[in-house]
């Protein structure tokens, strides 16, 4: 087997235009996985994003901001994207288990036209999802 078979793709948020606006990435359900990886990709950003945190809640969903993975100034590895992070990916590593609760989301506010996208990657799942709708795809190849 191949080690990125045993995954699974939530796109939390397709490709989207906000203007001055919030958005928040679809719930996740993190349940038999080890890991959940998000990944944050810009396109333009038209003002720095005033909000970019991952939240988590026991229920689907009402959530409490990660301290650990929660965007702020506009420096370092937690910083709020700013105009020159157009074209650039953030990702967020996050462990599962112990304290985590169950459901995760995304959330992103910006300050003028941004183009954003989310994906979270479950990996170490408990059981192996087999076929491409378990896996959260439309299509795979395998080669």
């Amino acid at each position: 087997m191949i080690h990125e078979q045993n995954t699974k793709l939530v796109v939390g948020l397709a490709p989207i235009s906000l203007n001055s606006a919030a958005a928040t990435a679809l719930t996740v359900d993190t349940l038999g996985y080890s890991y959940a990886t998000w990944v944050v990709q810009f396109g333009v950003i038209g003002g720095a994003a005033t909000v970019f945190k991952l939240e988590e809640s026991a229920t689907d969903f009402t959530g409490a901001a990660i301290a650990a993975f929660t965007g702020a100034g506009s420096t370092g590895n937690l910083r709020l994207p700013q105009t020159a992070d157009a074209g650039k990916i953030f990702v967020y590593h996050c462990a599962l288990g112990g304290d985590r609760k169950r459901y995760q989301q995304f959330q992103i506010t910006t300050g003028a036209t941004t183009l954003v996208s989310v994906t979270c990657i479950l990996s170490r799942a408990n059981a192996v999802p087999v076929g491409a709708t378990a896996r959260g795809l439309a299509a795979e190849v395998i080669g």
